[in-house]
């Protein structure tokens, strides 16, 4: 999967989105590896329209 230019940005928006999950806290602590991810995860459950 390759990441859109802003993918940063839209991360902040899906975990926004999806704030019930309690991901939050635990962006500071991650890795770009696991940031990357974690994106691809919260964009594709978006895409489902979950």
């Amino acid at each position: 999967m390759k990441l859109p230019r802003d993918w940063l940005k839209e991360l902040e928006l899906l975990v926004w989105r999806f704030a019930h999950l309690g991901i939050g806290p635990d962006l500071a602590g991650m890795t770009v590896c696991e940031l990357a991810g974690l994106y691809a995860y919260l964009a594709r459950l978006a895409a489902t329209g979950r």
